[in-house]
């Protein structure tokens, strides 16, 4: 017998630690943007990574693919802030297991002066190793595009 998404009745404890593990890799991720530890946070992404960025206007990238890709973007997008907090942060597990859906409302101080602060929405999927495989980010774009060049350290 299997439960709604198809995992042996018997496995729901598996599936709750796993889900639970999500939960606190996300919270780690969060944290470590706040500290804009970028080195530290790719490592709870999968070596095979992708995200999708429906919105993305510009130069910002409607998909990633790899570590290396992620890495470079948000490094570059974390020195052009002197601080970042979340105002907001919530988890909301679905039925999968290795699927969590994400709110958050981040502040961020520029290096340049000024405040950016937006609210987004994402679905985080992960492997079998807890690790961040796929993430599809909804931002609201008005003032995300706007400011990208202040608060991304790539050449224009």
């Amino acid at each position: 017998m299997t439960n709604a998404i198809g995992i042996p009745a018997g496995d729901q404890a598996s599936a709750d630690a796993r889900r639970a593990r999500n939960i606190d890799a996300l919270r780690t991720y969060f944290r470590l943007l706040e500290e804009g530890d970028i080195d530290s946070w790719i490592e709870l992404w999968a070596p095979d990574c992708t995200q999708a960025v429906p919105y993305a206007t510009g130069e910002l990238p409607k998909s990633l693919s790899g570590q290396p890709e992620i890495h470079t973007l948000y490094r570059n997008i974390a020195a052009g802030f002197s601080r970042l907090r979340y105002l907001l942060i919530e988890f909301q597990p679905l039925a999968d297991p290795d699927v969590i859906f994400a709110r958050w409302r981040p502040r961020c101080e520029l290096v340049g002066g000024g405040v950016y602060v937006n609210e987004s929405v994402g679905i985080f999927e992960f492997d079998t190793e807890g690790r961040i495989r796929h993430f599809t980010e909804y931002f609201n774009p008005a003032g995300f595009v706007e400011n990208y060049e202040t608060f991304s350290e790539e050449p224009r």
